[in-house]
């Protein structure tokens, strides 16, 4: 199984330069972000360079932090929005800024995980949000596995039902499912 942190570092030019021309996702992110507390505080994970999600979160009056495993993709972020904390490292091992959030959003990363990866992340987020805190995320809802066209990793998609049990019975409720015009689907997720 191809790693998709070293993945995407190998890529990280050709990631920036299609993801930088790319408005997907961004009509989802904007009208999420109107439900959020002025000033609310979030973390961002797998942000690449920024465009175009931090871009919206950004543009949002929310205070933003930011992790991602590319080295590439963490120095185009920096020189971007150099006033957005960020660090450089896997969502596997991160300390998440050893601090709680009001909102994560995690756009195209989960299903690039192993599932007990998948099944981790979703507690330690739910872990990381104030009660009542709010993440959005993509991931299919049907289940199956399909090959990144970008990175060549493999990715897992556990699908709806089982993804609704994980964020069960780690304390978060979906709120609501939406569909951007890319066929992506997003969970917007509250913790209980």
């Amino acid at each position: 199984m191809t790693d998709s942190a070293h993945a995407y570092e190998h890529h990280a030019k050709t990631f920036l330069e299609r993801r930088d021309a790319s408005l997907v996702g961004t009509k989802i992110v904007e009208q999420w972000c109107k439900q959020l507390p002025a000033g609310a505080t979030g973390l961002e994970l797998a942000c690449g360079g920024g465009y175009p999600i931090t871009h919206v979160l950004n543009s949002a009056n929310v205070n933003l932090w930011a992790i991602d495993a590319s080295p590439t993709l963490v120095a185009a972020f920096s020189s971007r929005f150099p006033h957005i904390p960020i660090q450089c490292e896997r969502v596997q091992t991160s300390d998440f800024f050893n601090r709680r959030f009001d909102f994560v959003v995690a756009i195209g990363l989960i299903f690039l995980l192993e599932e007990p990866d998948q099944k981790k992340l979703i507690v330690d987020v739910a872990r990381l949000l104030e009660p009542g805190g709010r993440w959005l995320l993509t991931a299919p809802v049907e289940t199956g596995q399909w090959t990144d066209t970008l990175s060549g990793t493999q990715c897992t998609s556990l699908g709806v039902d089982r993804y609704r049990q994980h964020f069960h019975k780690a304390g978060l409720h979906v709120k609501a499912l939406y569909e951007d015009h890319g066929k992506n689907n997003y969970y917007d997720l509250v913790s209980t």
